[in-house]
């Protein structure tokens, strides 16, 4: 079936896209409440065992659904994501609002979701869970925060939360777009390769719902989700070293525009002040820049090999001109051709450091 493309000057086709997996004692509520805000509501059933079909049956007797389907055999939160994409684009929708079955999504927000979609239709809408929430686990935060700070090393975009489901997707992103992985590092890692093919990338607030342990429903295995995530970010992070020219398609210009961004980060490290996470995000990866330049700087031996290195990793890796300074310097004192303008250097550096430092809070960008 021919799918819908995202024409300037017309409105999105969106739907709500819901994969489950063996959260039975949610699905009702969830359903029912994204359904209604008069959006049609998909469902992807990942081949749970709780009995949940038997609901969806029934709220589809009902017409509470636009479309559900059963995979034949588990295929982890990505698979499902990826089979509920191309369904709704077979259905001829344009975008799609995922949304948790588990009932840590507030349903409530679909309506701001659609309407800022609206607004921006070639934007990818990412879901921020702000403020934090007392309950959240705690090796779930640190989680949180490594994984934006990879993403910032990875494509100088800036989030606050790379692992909130609660998004919407332009449908073309994902059709056009591939990732690697198979489970819930899926999503993380589509937010860097969609920073790489030149899409825009917002956000929005939603609140923080963590349900008490005895209720709550998980299927993320520590270390076997945590294992997968790390190795995709350390491959991301060796796949940004290498050179790319995305072509431009749909409006978008990512080389001029990755370009202009890493000029950008090059020359400030951000928006440092502020309580926003997109402001923590930069200062933890400022401190992880120049901890990484002053750990080079000891152990790397001077040479002009050691100084293109640090030169094209730091500009690949959006490290900035301070951090890179640092890694640098005993090359640098060692270069005749800088003898006397070493000051000049150390001066920039530093203003560099500290333009991120002196920026006023309401200056901070969000992406």
């Amino acid at each position: 079936m021919a799918t819908k493309e995202t024409v300037p000057g017309t409105d999105p086709s969106i739907a709500v896209l819901v994969p489950t997996y063996n959260n039975r004692s949610t699905l009702d509520a969830v359903l029912r409440g994204a359904a209604a805000h008069g959006l049609p509501v998909v469902v992807i059933d990942d081949a749970g065992t709780d009995g949940g079909e038997s609901v969806l049956a029934e709220l589809e007797a009902e017409g509470v659904l636009h479309r559900r389907f059963r995979l034949p055999r588990n295929l982890g939160k990505a698979g499902a994501l990826r089979a509920g994409f191309e369904l709704c684009r077979q259905e001829g929708f344009t975008h799609a609002i995922t949304c948790d079955s588990d009932a840590q999504h507030d349903t409530d927000l679909i309506p701001i979701f659609a309407e800022a979609t609206r607004s921006d239709p070639g934007a990818y809408l990412l879901g921020c869970r702000f403020p934090l929430h007392p309950d959240q686990p705690r090796r779930n935060l640190l989680g949180r925060i490594l994984s934006n700070v990879a993403i910032r090393a990875h494509s100088g975009v800036t989030i606050g939360d790379a692992a909130c489901g609660f998004r919407c997707w332009p449908l073309e992103l994902p059709a056009r777009v591939r990732g690697l992985s198979g489970r819930y590092a899926w999503e993380e890692e589509m937010i860097t390769r969609a920073a790489w093919a030149g899409w825009p990338i917002t956000s929005i607030d939603v609140p923080a719902i963590y349900h008490p342990p005895s209720t709550r429903v998980s299927h993320y295995r520590f270390r076997r989700d945590w294992s997968e995530g790390i190795g995709i970010y350390l491959l991301l992070l060796l796949e940004a070293i290498l050179p790319r020219f995305p072509r431009a398609s749909g409006g978008r210009r990512p080389f001029r525009d990755g370009l202009l961004r890493r000029l950008d980060r090059f020359l400030s490290p951000g928006p440092l002040r502020g309580r926003r996470l997109e402001a923590a995000t930069e200062r933890w990866f400022q401190i992880t820049a120049l901890l990484a330049g002053g750990l080079t700087a000891v152990l790397a031996p001077p040479s002009l090999v050691t100084l293109a290195a640090i030169g094209w990793i730091g500009w690949r890796w959006h490290a900035g001109l301070a951090a890179m300074t640092i890694a640098a310097f005993p090359t640098l004192l060692e270069l005749e051709s800088l003898d006397g303008r070493m000051e000049w250097v150390v001066l920039f550096a530093v203003a560099s450091l500290l333009s991120g430092v002196i920026r006023s809070p309401a200056s901070a960008r969000r992406n």
